[in-house]
């Protein structure tokens, strides 16, 4: 059976149902959502609670986060508006300021208009009675560049806000929609004709004021129109006269409907047999609990396409219009539908903002913030007695980035890139070593290679002249192992410089204790034989048996032994290996050989330093020994030197960092090889040169 006539039919029990039994159509009190206490109450407008959530999703749509407040001082709006403000601050936007308005106040008017005045808040929230609002704008004389942002559900705001203090302002109210038939019985009557018809006298005085001759003769609205038998509302059309604003009608008309498609489900359903309509008892009753059912499985759609449907809070419609109020120059006011949000979704907005028309005074989309917005390179600090949007903007530190405006943290930047000067990207880091393109490599390589020449000439000169006495004495082997050893400690150097890989990584710290082992063993061969060749001389001395080459070779091989089995052990339980190094220089990677056992290092060069020690204490005590050539002295002082530079490398070494750590370490093998060939064997050299008549046999016995 069709439901326009079930109306018609059920037109008694509907209106008890509308008025008795709590199905609204304008009732927005958030307290109905108890379907404990109210389980038989359904509204087809939304409560409060969701108007909030529609500016809120308005509000973060145009990145607003500081907005002012005005409410009027009735109690409802004031409950509402605090309620509003704490849903408000919840979502994460700060409130500048909460004033109320009074219809007749003028000093709450004039506090409310110097607190908007004084504030950097574009943006004011609304939620007043329209009268007191009328009345607050009328009352400023100066007119104000804010954004009025009005939730007015009920109503379709007065058309005679002519102020251009509201003019780019957006207006929500509660969705429209067209009601069949509406239009053509308000065109076709007029009180004249239904005397005893309130709603169309309503509407008529909702026009012009004339409703009946009676009522106009009560009313104060003597200057309207009068209306004759003959009028109609359609030839008031031109005055601004619009049935499609209805908006609250609307609302009635869905609770209407909403009623009797659950009353035909109540009327077709066969378990009642379709009694349960007629009678008083039966409505009270049984009708209570079936009637609750089906009103919560209706699901329809209206001749707008809007779908019906009560949610588990009793609501049904949820959508919201927005329209933007413009007032131009020659007092022309006008209104357009710019968007639509539905309540019950976080991303229900949908609104075109290519068709707003701002105010003039802005230059495009208004902005509402506490503070300006901090741009990349920036982030947000919070100012100590302020609000979480009132703030200030600190560069982010370095390695951190902020790639957008207003970050609330800065990034940090991966391992391997570093932040730029603007500090709003990150940036591979420049990669740092000890090059031999470096003013430092540079100067390091020509040292190295100038006393490897030196060594080698100074070489040459020995194996050319070695079967002078001066070469001979104290070993002429020993000679030669040590500045062959002192050759490759120099060339081991150059192991430190360039870019560090695996294999340098691995040799450069092993060869280098290894070589210099053999350098101070050869040294300590060459000592122990002046003790052994002085005291050989004495008649019947049993140290004749070891003069020669033999005793030298098993010092030679019993001192560096041990430097083998440790540098060997390290390199098979914790290598050297190639390691990056971020932290040491702001924006580099330092390429490095990461020592992999520190202690294994330390025991490395402390065996050096041992054999030089007691090189250097063999010497002393060898250093008064009637030697024609002085050898004891030359190595004592060398030794003496030695020492020095090494225990100065290891207190440079701890404190070093980065690429200077490497050229730390080449120069100290570059001065203490630079000390034993001076010292050893460039005074040698200038005999055979400039007092050959020393370097003899003769003169040597």
């Amino acid at each position: 059976m069709d439901v326009e006539h079930r109306i018609n039919n059920w037109s008694p029990n509907v209106h008890r149902v509308l008025f008795k039994e709590e199905v609204s159509y304008g009732a927005v009190d958030p307290e109905f959502s108890d379907r404990i206490r109210f389980p038989l109450f359904y509204r087809t407008v939304t409560s409060e609670t969701s108007q909030y959530k529609v500016i809120i999703q308005l509000i973060k749509t145009f990145n607003w986060n500081w907005v002012g407040m005005i409410f009027s001082d009735d109690e409802s709006h004031q409950k509402a508006s605090e309620q509003m403000k704490n849903e408000i601050i919840k979502n994460g936007i700060c409130i500048a300021y909460l004033v109320q308005i009074g219809d007749t106040d003028r000093r709450t008017v004039y506090f409310a208009w110097q607190t908007i005045r004084q504030s950097n808040a574009s943006v004011v929230i609304v939620y007043s009675k329209t009268v007191a609002f009328l009345m607050f704008l009328l009352f400023q004389k100066n007119s104000i560049n804010v954004v009025w942002l009005m939730l007015s559900p009920l109503s379709s705001t007065s058309e005679k806000i002519y102020t251009d203090t509201f003019n780019g302002s957006l207006v929500i109210l509660f969705h429209q929609g067209n009601i069949p038939g509406l239009r053509d019985f308000l065109y076709k009557v007029n009180p004249s004709r239904f005397p005893n018809d309130p709603i169309t006298a309503a509407v008529w005085f909702w026009v012009f004021g004339c409703y009946s001759e009676e009522a106009f003769a009560k009313s104060s609205f003597k200057s309207y129109h009068i209306c004759n038998d003959n009028d109609t509302l359609k030839q008031y059309k031109k005055h601004g006269f619009d049935t499609s604003s209805f908006r609250l009608t609307y609302y009635m008309y869905i609770a209407v409907y909403a009623v009797a498609h659950a009353l035909h489900a109540v009327y077709t359903d066969k378990s009642s047999g379709g009694n349960i309509l007629h009678g008083d008892k039966s409505i009270n009753g049984l009708m209570q609990t079936q009637l609750n059912n089906q009103l919560k499985k209706i699901h329809f759609r209206t001749e707008s396409g809007d779908e019906i449907f009560f949610n588990e809070k009793g609501e049904s419609l949820r959508y919201f219009d927005i329209i933007n109020w413009n007032i131009f120059q020659n007092e022309t006011v006008t209104t357009r539908h710019v968007g639509t949000i539905i309540s019950s979704e976080s991303s229900g907005l949908a609104i075109d903002k290519e068709a707003i028309l701002w105010a003039s005074s802005f230059n495009g989309i208004p902005s509402s913030s506490c503070s300006t917005s901090c741009l990349p390179g920036y982030r947000k600090a919070s100012v100590e007695g302020k609000q979480v949007c009132c703030y200030e903007c600190v560069q982010c530190s370095e390695g951190e980035i902020s790639s957008l405006p207003d970050m609330e943290n800065c990034l940090r930047c991966p391992e391997d890139q570093w932040s730029n000067e603007s500090r709003d990207k990150c940036i591979m880091r420049t990669i740092d070593f000890l090059s031999y393109k470096d003013l430092l490599g540079v100067a390091l390589t020509t040292t190295a290679l100038v006393m490897c020449f030196c060594t080698g000439a100074v070489f040459c000169i020995f194996l050319k002249y070695k079967n002078s006495p001066i070469v001979k004495a104290n070993n002429q082997l020993l000679s030669f192992i040590l500045l062959f050893s002192l050759i490759l400690c120099i060339l081991c150097s150059l192991l430190f410089i360039g870019r560090p890989t695996k294999v340098t990584c691995l040799l450069r710290q092993t060869s280098f204790g290894i070589i210099f082992a053999l350098c101070i063993s050869s040294i300590l061969g060459k000592t122990i034989t002046v003790i052994v060749a002085f005291n050989a001389t004495r008649p019947g001395s049993r140290l004749r048996n070891y003069v020669g080459t033999r005793v030298p070779k098993y010092i030679l091989m019993l001192c560096i032994l041990p430097e083998i089995l440790i540098c060997g052990l390290w390199i098979l339980i914790s290598p050297p290996f190639l390691d990056y190094d971020s932290h040491s220089e702001t924006g580099k990677i330092i390429l490095q050989c990461n020592e992999g056992s520190s202690c294994a290092f330390y025991i490395m060069v402390g065996y050096i330093a041992l054999l030089a020690f007691v090189s250097f204490f063999v010497a002393y005590l060898a250093r008064k020994l009637p030697d024609i050539y002085n050898e004891a002295q030359y190595i004592t002082f060398s030794m003496l030197l030695f020492c020095s530079v090494w225990i100065s490398f290891i207190l440079a070494y701890v404190s070093t960092k980065g690429k200077y750590l490497a050229a730390v370490e080449i120069f100290a093998i570059l001065i203490s090889s630079a000390g034993i060939l001076c010292l050893i064997f460039i005074p040698k050299c200038y005999i055979i040169f400039f007092k050959p008549s020393v370097s003899t046999r003769g003169h040597f016995i």
